[in-house]
């Protein structure tokens, strides 16, 4: 099999020198031995990047992370690359990671494989991957590693997918262009019956959603807040949303607890009664 990559980061108002996950892969580039090709899909139309080693976009609108992945896989498709390997702006991509990766290229791999992700953590927590729960979607830490054909949530920066699996399936998502566009991706491996490979690997990454009131506007959180209601009820069906929306109420009540900003609270409270 030939496993050449298609490499992928995402900026929005970040310079390349700015982004962790830039800097921390660029000090590896002399140590990865398989094929690959690096886009650096800049979405913040006030600011240009300019690096002639890197082939470079410069969106003329925020495109969010579906235009610069299709982008990407348009990319991967035309020079025949296998895997495309999705990266954001703030993900520390740790020393061993492609030695790591060349190990499992060097095995037999299952033809039946849609995604490689490593476990990424923020603040000491493990936040992807995630399994899923069947009624309610809860989600619980996953400590294992190597292959799984369970229901998973991952986080899409360091999810490195099959070319073949995500063209098989129309590429990636436009109904969810930003929010909840993981979980799209690794819904369709499930419904498709593919599998997940665990990396028995960790890497730090920023997640802004740990602390809504440090982090992210009420806007932004009504944004998301929109986006998984759709995701749930149009992906998912009307049962799950129906439990989703109890979760809603638990997860209103804690924040009405621990925010001194009421305005979290209230707004997960009205999308109980909001219908998509």
């Amino acid at each position: 099999m030939n496993n050449s990559i298609e490499i992928v980061i995402v900026l929005y108002q970040c310079s390349l020198e700015e982004s962790v996950t830039f800097r921390t892969l660029n000090k590896q580039l002399d140590k990865i031995t398989v094929d690959y090709e690096i886009v650096i899909y800049n979405n913040d139309k006030n600011t240009k990047i300019e690096n002639s080693c890197f082939l470079i976009v410069n969106s003329e609108e925020n495109k969010k992370l579906e235009g610069a992945y299709n982008f990407a896989l348009e990319k991967a498709i035309k020079n025949g690359k296998s895997w495309i390997l999705l990266l954001d702006q703030d993900t520390l991509i740790p020393e061993n990671y492609f030695k790591e990766l060349e190990n499992l290229f060097s095995q037999d791999i299952s033809s039946d494989l849609a995604v490689i992700v490593p476990k990424l953590t923020s603040n000491n927590k493990v936040i992807s991957p995630v399994s899923v729960s069947s009624l309610m979607r809860f989600e619980r830490e996953i400590n294992s590693t190597g292959y799984t054909n369970k229901r998973i949530n991952a986080l899409n920066s360091l999810s490195l997918f099959s070319v073949q699996f995500i063209n098989s399936i129309g590429g990636f998502s436009k109904e969810y262009p930003f929010d909840m566009h993981d979980h799209w991706c690794y819904n369709q491996i499930f419904k498709h019956q593919k599998e997940v490979y665990i990396l028995n690997i960790s890497a730090e990454h920023n997640s802004s959603f740990l602390n809504l009131e440090e982090n992210v506007s009420i806007n932004r959180y009504k944004e998301f807040l929109k986006a998984e209601s759709k995701f749930i009820r149009n992906e998912l069906g009307v049962f799950k949303y129906m439990c989703h929306k109890i979760k809603l109420i638990g997860r209103s009540i804690k924040q009405m607890a621990k925010n001194k900003d009421k305005r979290y609270a209230g707004a997960t409270l009205k999308y109980v009664f909001f219908r998509f």
